[in-house]
């Protein structure tokens, strides 16, 4: 292996754990080559841009990448997911035929018998596409019906199987206020992250190393997945999800304060139904609670919501020291700080270090310890 393939390889796998500013250190060396000796190599301008849109300037991403899908119209080297990026970077109807111009390579090199890999690129370039329609394109005319044609496309080539269509679909089927079929969209979609999940950790045990890549790439999709149940007033699958991403990384802050505001909002809403005995919440007025809840009282001494307000306040609290151990320029951990020690200043403050030592190793309440720092394990 030469030294520059050493170099995107180690830049690659840095990218892999989401540490682009350890993947853009390592391509430095290599920055200046790309006007000269590198001007044609596809792989290490797609490597850069990949690095520079993890860390989020797309302003330098965007020329690299453009140059990257110049030089390789047929997605022969690297693939066609820069055309996906640049598309998504592009937005607007150019956005969209970039995309299709990556989904055609991907079809021509495949063939008439499309394998598993390919199947799950076009994919994510027709939800990639489906994201253009319903941001930059959602005021054109046709923009539902594309959607539509779109998600009908991804449902059949993935036979229904994947879980991020089905999120997709969710997210369409709110577009469309049709809440009862996104719920029943949500709860397809956790259905086969789960099964994704359980195939990738027997993998792993079989000591599949690509598989540990695949875990981690599991982490941001549930997260939004649980973001929209949570919208929906799906609480208990909601729980659930966070539950499947702390088994993929323990320590996330947002699983953290998402897991916290969700026991919040059941306490809420517990209360709600017990001062509105003839109210009926469902999928088509949750989102009216949603907009108020806020406004809603919480009587800390009614016994029928204890358990979920102090699961509310572990989490909550684990939250809160996560983000505050986060890097001072983190600006979504002091966000998820700042909103942690709102909902915890309302439902009897933070639990002490002491408390969250013993219920993270698991440890009976009536020891005796000493008051202690509690650290958590830095990402490797």
């Amino acid at each position: 292996m030469s030294a520059l393939n050493s170099v995107i390889e180690q830049a690659r796998r840095s990218l892999e754990i989401h540490d682009s500013k350890a993947a853009l250190k390592i391509l430095k060396p290599y920055k200046k080559s790309l006007k000269n000796e590198n001007a044609s190599n596809v792989i290490l301008y797609q490597i850069f841009a990949e690095a520079y849109l993890e860390n989020g300037q797309l302003d330098k991403a965007y020329p690299l990448l453009y140059h990257a899908c110049e030089l390789d119209l047929g997605g022969e080297q690297g693939g066609s997911e820069k055309f996906f990026m640049l598309g998504q970077a592009t937005g607007g109807e150019d956005g969209i035929k970039l995309i299709f111009q990556g989904l055609e390579n991907i079809s021509k090199q495949a063939g008439d018998k499309i394998p598993q890999e390919q199947v799950d690129k076009i994919v994510d370039g027709l939800l990639t596409a489906i994201e253009i329609w319903m941001t930059d394109l959602c005021m054109e005319p046709n923009a539902e019906s594309e959607c539509q044609e779109l998600i009908g496309r991804a449902m059949e080539i993935s036979e229904g199987k994947s879980p991020e269509v089905w999120s997709t679909m969710g997210s369409i089927r709110i577009s469309q206020q049709r809440y009862g079929e996104a719920c029943e969209a949500f709860i397809n979609s956790w259905k086969f992250f789960e099964i994704k999940k359980q195939d990738i950790e027997a993998e792993i045990k079989n000591n599949d190393t690509s598989s540990h890549e695949q875990y981690a790439q599991l982490v941001q999709p549930l997260l939004s997945l649980a973001k929209m149940c949570i919208e929906m007033g799906l609480y208990e699958i909601s729980l659930r999800i966070l539950g499947a991403v702390k088994d993929v990384d323990e320590d996330n802050l947002e699983s953290y304060y998402l897991e916290g505001f969700t026991f919040y909002l059941m306490g809420k809403l517990e209360l709600f139904k017990q001062a509105h005995p003839d109210a009926n919440v469902n999928a088509d007025n949750i989102y009216e609670f949603n907009e108020h809840f806020q406004e809603l009282p919480l009587d800390l001494n009614n016994e029928s919501i204890t358990e979920v307000i102090q699961d509310a306040r572990l989490s909550l609290s684990f939250a809160s020291k996560l983000a505050q151990n986060a890097e001072p320029d983190d600006e979504l951990a002091q966000e998820l700080y700042t909103g942690s020690n709102e909902v915890l200043g309302e439902i009897g403050g933070p639990l002490s270090d002491s408390e969250m030592i013993k219920i993270k190793k698991g440890e009976d309440d009536d020891g005796n310890e000493e008051e202690q720092d509690l650290e958590f394990e830095d990402d490797e």
